[in-house]
């Protein structure tokens, strides 16, 4: 990363990275989901998490995995997701913004699929991990194009540099007990292999897909490997997945 990008994520707690990953990549992703939901329904309380109105009967998808919520920690329980977590180029960017020394705070797959999705409401990613200090940092990577309409990222430039806000609610409505001002909020439209990399304090929320279109993203969390992880939400622990020294040597963790 140049240094205008650096004070740009200093002062903003954001950057836009065009074409992160290719869009070969991108086709490899929607094949290695596929087999996912067709392979390893062994795993799927982890795993693989419905979506809610899908899980009670309120919704019926055309098919399996138009009913997935989100595939989560995908680096742990899988050697594609693994591998893309491990790229040079993230791994580079993330260093850059944390540490040379890093851990895998978190990997998911966000599915957000036509006609069952819904809101994610305003957080801050650091109010689930309560490391301390607060050097972590997400890749929220679009897989296809993420509008307005489906459900793109909608973040508050500069939150930030106010710290933790104050959060509540159960499992996926934990959120911040604040709601912006609708005039501080930008939405972040991208292209599919395009990233979204944004500090983990910067609030941000993703509104319901209103298309007929899916809007997939991987999203991965790095941490300064030195971090200390506080008390996080009722069933929330926080499990690093793979740690990556200064020499790019990893190895998986629990």
């Amino acid at each position: 990363m140049d240094e205008s990008a650096l004070q740009r994520f200093t002062a903003d707690g954001y950057i836009v990275l065009r074409d992160l990953i290719s869009s070969g990549r991108v086709d490899d992703v929607f094949d290695r989901i596929r087999w996912i939901c067709e392979h390893r329904s062994e795993l799927r309380d982890e795993l693989i998490q419905i979506e809610p109105a899908v899980r009670e009967g309120l919704v019926q998808p055309a098919d399996f995995e138009l009913g997935v919520r989100k595939l989560f920690r995908i680096a742990r329980h899988d050697s594609f997701f693994r591998d893309l977590a491990s790229d040079p180029a993230i791994l580079d960017v993330a260093r850059s913004l944390t540490g040379q020394h890093l851990r895998l705070a978190q990997s998911m797959l966000l599915m957000k699929s036509p006609g069952v999705s819904t809101i994610k409401v305003w957080h801050q990613d650091n109010a689930y991990f309560r490391l301390s200090p607060s050097k972590v940092v997400g890749f929220w990577i679009a897989c296809d194009p993420a509008t307005v309409a489906n459900g793109c990222m909608h973040i508050v430039p500069g939150s930030h540099h106010g710290g933790l806000q104050a959060h509540s609610g159960p499992g996926d409505e934990y959120g911040s007990d604040v709601i912006p001002d609708e005039r501080e909020i930008v939405a972040v439209p991208l292209n599919p292999g395009d990233a979204l990399v944004f500090h983990g304090e910067l609030l941000h929320f993703t509104p319901e897909n209103q298309t007929q279109f899916r809007r997939r993203a991987i999203q991965l969390h790095y941490a300064d490997a030195a971090c200390e992880a506080g008390e996080g939400p009722d069933g929330f622990r926080f499990r690093p997945e793979i740690e990556f020294g200064p020499s790019n040597q990893s190895k998986s963790r629990c």
